[in-house]
């Protein structure tokens, strides 16, 4: 990093930096496999990922892509009509990658959302509010690709209901100005309708999406190195807004799955 370049928020657990229109990333193992699937992408006409600049790499090794101007609603809730569109763009990200051929030796950023289900697809597999451009408040582009790779598409969608439709206890829900457990469903269902998962496919998707947030507590225990003697607290919130949505999923599981598999 030099002067002339500003540090982005976000970008998970690596530094990211801006200098005019180029975002820059620490590299890491599964870098040449990331910007391979940036590069294929771009090649098949995928529009809602950034641009890879150059080779994809600076003269310190470092991953460049294009900076996507926007904004992005994170924290409040999404308009309905963003819902159906974004699942559309999941559905379009999987119909890409279906014919990348990753490069030899190629490795993907560890996550523990690889091993539910089968992994058919290769997805973007962190589709947070936080991770998605948006302009007019519609979606507009996928950012922080990093924990790209193979997962079960399925997966894929009970993360960004999740996230997106903020299955999330009632004191975060009251904070952010979240709409009720019905509103907030048929997002959810707007965004499996964008997708074009049918009826029988939904069966036992709430199950789904509830696990998914039971594992992501879990790994973010695992994550932290949180222990019996551990006596930090920063991980603590990151963990337990988690179990409390999982919790807030099982108490309203009937009603949630009930309107996503209404006629």
């Amino acid at each position: 990093m030099n002067n002339s370049e500003n540090i982005l928020q976000g970008g998970g657990r690596s530094l990211v930096t801006k200098k005019d229109d180029v975002v820059f990333r620490i590299p890491a193992p599964w870098s040449a496999t990331t910007i391979a699937l940036l590069r294929h992408l771009e090649q098949v006409g995928f529009k809602y990922s950034p641009r890879i600049v150059g080779t994809g790499f600076d003269p310190e090794g470092r991953e460049m892509v294009s900076f996507l101007e926007g904004d992005f609603v994170h924290p409040q809730p999404w308009k309905d009509e963003a819902l159906p569109l974004l699942g559309q763009i999941l559905k379009e990200l999987h119909q890409a990658t279906s014919s990348f051929l990753p490069p030899k030796n190629a490795q993907w950023h560890p996550w523990f959302g690889r091993n539910l289900g089968t992994a058919s697809v290769i997805g973007h597999c962190d589709t947070g509010p936080w991770n998605i451009v948006c302009r007019n408040k519609l979606p507009f582009a996928l950012i922080d690709w990093e924990e790209a790779g193979p997962v079960d598409p399925l997966i894929e969608l009970a993360q960004a209901c999740w996230l997106n439709a903020q299955l999330v206890d009632d004191d975060i829900a009251e904070k952010q100005g979240l709409p009720s457990v019905e509103v907030r469903a048929h997002q959810m269902r707007m965004l499996l309708d964008g997708y074009g998962v049918l009826r029988f496919q939904r069966i036992g998707f709430i199950e789904k999406v509830r696990d998914f947030v039971i594992f992501s507590a879990a790994n973010e225990a695992i994550t932290a190195r949180v222990t019996m003697d551990s006596q930090e607290i920063d991980p603590l919130w990151g963990i337990s807004w988690r179990a409390r949505s999982a919790a807030w999923i099982i108490r309203h599981q009937e009603k949630l799955n009930r309107i996503i598999m209404a006629d």
